[in-house]
């Protein structure tokens, strides 16, 4: 793993400290971890964005009977 060495204003370190310790995390964990999800975000898996924009017809509608009756104990 390739380390880097970052300068940041005062301030801005100690909002990363700060922030990293909310997380329950290193500096170090929590800055590869913004870094990791900048430069690679989630995808949504290949079956999921095939569906989207796939329903051509309006939701049918359930009945929502009343719930049953429960007696007292």
């Amino acid at each position: 793993m390739a380390q880097v060495t970052i300068y940041l204003p005062d301030e801005i370190a100690k909002g990363v400290r700060r922030a990293a310790r909310k997380a329950r995390k290193s500096v170090a964990a929590f800055l590869s971890d913004l870094a990791v999800r900048s430069v690679k975000p989630p995808r949504w898996p290949a079956s999921f964005r095939g569906l989207y924009g796939s329903w051509e017809e309006d939701f049918p509608r359930v009945a929502d009977p009343p719930p049953d009756r429960i007696d007292a104990l």
